[in-house]
């Protein structure tokens, strides 16, 4: 592993953790070699509503752009897009 990666810091609670990932690659950081691991079926999403929104395609094409420059999905673009403007604004 690179020296110049930074470690992964310890999380409080599975939101904690979501919330630091939405804004924070996963690129940047050191991981371990897992071994047996498993999946759940029943995992609960910490996101409890979708929230419908109209974007018109200029801020669409924005978003996307985001996306891809991170490697995540264009939803998880938006909401941490909209996550960090709203911590700018000291609401969250």
């Amino acid at each position: 592993m690179s020296k110049n990666k930074l470690l992964i810091p310890n999380f409080k609670s599975i939101e904690e953790e979501a919330n630091f990932w939405d804004t924070h690659d996963s690129e940047d950081y050191q991981w371990e070699k897992v071994k047996n691991v498993r999946f759940s079926k029943d995992l609960i999403s910490v996101f409890k509503k979708v929230v419908p929104i109209r974007l018109d395609d200029g801020t669409i094409n924005a978003v996307k752009k985001v996306a891809v420059a991170k490697g995540i999905g264009t939803s998880t673009a938006a909401r941490m897009l909209i996550r960090e403007r709203l911590a700018q604004l000291n609401i969250i």
